[in-house]
């Protein structure tokens, strides 16, 4: 059976805003994350979703709680899908770790070792066990049911990436090349526990032709 995963990152926050490391922090959305989580949630409305996953930060679960809110389906809350620990670097902005760290903080973000770890954080491999691990679990858990499955994940930019860099057969140095907008989609077809991606980074739900048919709709209820 087929499985499609819905893998969306959380609406934006006040680090997003601040340009803050975040990690493991459990930072609140901003009044345009709220905004940009109902637009998805106006977007997804009639798609039929089997299981709903997030990460135990607030700033997933509020953007859950929003796009899927209303379906019929319990939310598992999973903190093995948090973001990545970026350690000592959570809460300072990139200037400030750039001042402190230089050459330390280009090199990690240009070519980031899988086994390099940041002072109290986690390297890309640690990172990488974690989120895999839990999502193979998750596939698994639905493979050998009788029909095709829809499931969603609310996560983190960090742990997007790592999926798609699997997805993709990529280096995880080169997750940091894939961008991930806030409430973006990504949509994952899994065969066989091979991922086909149908969608990347799609925010086409936050582009301002979306207005009229919020505003068509309203006519029409």
């Amino acid at each position: 059976m087929a499985i499609k995963l819905l893998l969306i990152r959380h609406g934006e926050s006040y680090s997003n805003v601040q340009k803050k490391f975040s990690g493991f922090q459990d930072i609140d959305l901003t009044k345009k994350g709220i905004w940009q989580a109902e637009r998805l949630a106006y977007r997804l409305k009639k798609v039929p979703v089997d299981a709903v996953y997030c990460s135990d930060l607030k700033r997933a679960i509020h953007t859950a709680d929003i796009v899927f809110g209303n379906i019929n389906t319990d939310m598992l809350i999973n903190p093995n899908l948090r973001e990545m620990n970026f350690g000592i670097w959570e809460g300072m902005t990139f200037e400030e770790i750039k001042l402190k760290e230089g050459a330390k903080f280009s090199s990690w973000m240009e070519n980031p070792d899988e086994r390099s770890i940041i002072p109290q954080g986690e390297s890309l491999a640690i990172f990488n066990e974690r989120v895999m691990t839990e999502l193979n679990r998750i596939l698994q858990e639905h493979k050998n049911e009788e029909k095709d499955k829809t499931i969603a994940m609310v996560c983190h930019g960090g742990a997007i990436r790592i999926i798609l860099c699997n997805a993709l057969n990529l280096e995880l140095k080169n997750l940091w090349y894939i961008k991930q907008k806030s409430t973006a989609l990504n949509i994952i077809d899994y065969y066989d526990n091979r991922g086909f991606i149908s969608l990347l980074n799609d925010t086409s739900h936050l582009e301002d032709w979306w207005e009229s048919g919020l505003i068509q709709e309203k006519r029409d209820e």
